[in-house]
C-alpha cells in the first residue's frame, strides 16, 4: 500500500463529507482500493439521492432561454442544486448555460461536481472559460479539486492551464491529487525542462512539498523517473539529502525505494552517499521498510553504491534480524542473479555472522553446481575461501 496514495485518498474523502483529513486519520490502514472504492460509493450516494428531482429540473431547463435559467441557478438554486442538475443534462445545455453564468459562481459549483458524472461538460467546455475558472480556483487554493479534473480535459487544453498555474506549489499540490496516476507521464512531459529544473529548485528551499513531488516521480515513466532523478543530482547536495530525509522521517520507504532503483547509476550512488544514508538510524529503518514490503530485489544493487562503513552496518542489522532473513536475501540474489551485491554484504559481515551465512550457501551449491564458476570470482576479491573449504 502506497503511504502518498492513502493520504491523497484520505484527503479526498474528508473534502467530499466536509470534515478534516486528520479526523478521518482511522481509515489510514486500510488497502488504496478499499479507500477508492469507499469515496466512490460516498460520491454515488450524495448525487443519487433525489436524482429523479434532479433529472426533472434539468428537463425543466429546457423550456426557458439559457439566460433565464442561468440567472434563476445563480440566484436561486446555489452552487451544488446546479451541480446536481448539470450532472443531469445533455452537455450541450450544460455548457450553454455555463457561459452565462458569472465565473466566481461557477468556480463555486466545480467544488460540488464528481467530475466522472460532467465529463463531457469539461471536454467541451470553451478553453477561455475553462482557463477563467481554472484561474479562480488556484486564487481560493483549490488543488484537490482541480486535481481532479485534469484527467478528463482535452490535452491541448490542459497544456495551457497547466501553463497558466506559475506557482510551483500549486502545481505539486494538483499533481498529488491527479485521479488518473497513468497521465502523469504525459503531464510531465508538457513541461519543459526549465519548469521541470525550476520545480526541483523549489524543492530546496520548500521540503515540507517533498512527498507532493516524491507522489508525481513515483508515477512517472522511467525514462522521466532518471530524468527528474539527474535534475536532482545536478543541483546542491542538499536537494537529494533533503529526499532521503523526508523519506525516513515519514517513513515513505515503500514508495521510494522503487524510485530509487529506476534513477541513473550515477544519481543512485549520489543518493546512497548522501549524509542522512550514513546514519544508522536511516539504514536500519531502510532495512525494515524493505523487509516489511519485501523490497529486497529493489535495495539490493543499491549496495554496490554504499561506502565499507555502510555495508558493515548493513550487514550488522541483517545480522541481528536473524537467519530467516539472511536466507531470504539469499534466495532473492539467487532468483535474481545479484551475486556481486551479495558477496559486497558478506564481505563486510562479522565472522560470526559470515559463519551462520555460509551453511546457506553451501546449500545453493549443492543444488547448482554452475554457480561455484559465477561465485569463484567474488569469492576470491573478497578473500572468502575459508567459507567454503
Amino acid at each position: 500500500m502506497s503511504k502518498l496514495e492513502s493520504s491523497a485518498e484520505i484527503q479526498k474523502i474528508g473534502q467530499l463529507l466536509g470534515v478534516k483529513g486528520d479526523d478521518l486519520s482511522f481509515l489510514q490502514d486500510l488497502p488504496v482500493k478499499e479507500l477508492i472504492n469507499l469515496r466512490g460509493l460516498t460520491t454515488d450516494k450524495l448525487f443519487n439521492d433525489g436524482r429523479k428531482l434532479f433529472q426533472k429540473l434539468a428537463s425543466a431547463s429546457k423550456l426557458m432561454p439559457a439566460g433565464i435559467t442561468a440567472s434563476i441557478g445563480e440566484k436561486v438554486f446555489g452552487p451544488m442544486l446546479c451541480a446536481r442538475i448539470a450532472s443531469e443534462m445533455p452537455y450541450q445545455r450544460a455548457v450553454e448555460l455555463a457561459q452565462k453564468m458569472s465565473i466566481p459562481f461557477l468556480g463555486k459549483v466545480t467544488l460540488e461536481l464528481d467530475p466522472r458524472r460532467v465529463k463531457d461538460i469539461i471536454a467541451n467546455m470553451p478553453l477561455d472559460r475553462m482557463r477563467a475558472v481554472a484561474k479562480e480556483l488556484l486564487a481560493h487554493r483549490h488543488y484537490m479539486i482541480m486535481g481532479g479534473f485534469v484527467g478528463f480535459m482535452k490535452p491541448d487544453n490542459l497544456k495551457i492551464i497547466l501553463d497558466d498555474v506559475a506557482n510551483e506549489e500549486a502545481l505539486l499540490h494538483i499533481g498529488f491529487f491527479i485521479e488518473q496516476k497513468h497521465i502523469v507521464s504525459e503531464i510531465m512531459r508538457m513541461l519543459p525542462k526549465t519548469r521541470l529544473e525550476k520545480l526541483i529548485a523549489y524543492m530546496r528551499q520548500n521540503k515540507e512539498l517533498w512527498p507532493e513531488s516524491l507522489a508525481l516521480m513515483v508515477h512517472m515513466e522511467d525514462d522521466l523517473k532518471r530524468e527528474m532523478g539527474n535534475i536532482a543530482a545536478e543541483q546542491h547536495e542538499d536537494v537529494l539529502d533533503d529526499l532521503v530525509d523526508t523519506v525516513h522521517r515519514l517513513t515513505l520507504w515503500q514508495d521510494a525505494l522503487p524510485l530509487f532503483a529506476c534513477l541513473s547509476p550515477n544519481t543512485q550512488y549520489k543518493v546512497i552517499n548522501t549524509p542522512s544514508m550514513q546514519k544508522h538510524e536511516v539504514l536500519q529503518a531502510t532495512i525494515f521498510y524493505t523487509a516489511q514490503f519485501n523490497l529486497w530485489v529493489t535495495f539490493l544493487p543499491l549496495v554496490e553504491y554504499m561506502t565499507e562503513e555502510q555495508r558493515k552496518t548493513l550487514a550488522q542489522v541483517i545480522f541481528e534480524q536473524g537467519i530467516d532473513l539472511t536466507r531470504h536475501i539469499t534466495t532473492v540474489a539467487y532468483q535474481h542473479h545479484l551475486w556481486q551485491p551479495l558477496f559486497d554484504m558478506l564481505a563486510a559481515m562479522s565472522a560470526e555472522a559470515q559463519a551462520q551465512t555460509a551453511p546457506v550457501l553451501k546449500q545453493l551449491l549443492a543444488q547448482e553446481g554452475g554457480l561455484e564458476s559465477k561465485w569463484q570470482p567474488l569469492i576470491v576479491k573478497h578473500q572468502l575461501d575459508h567459507l567454503f573449504a
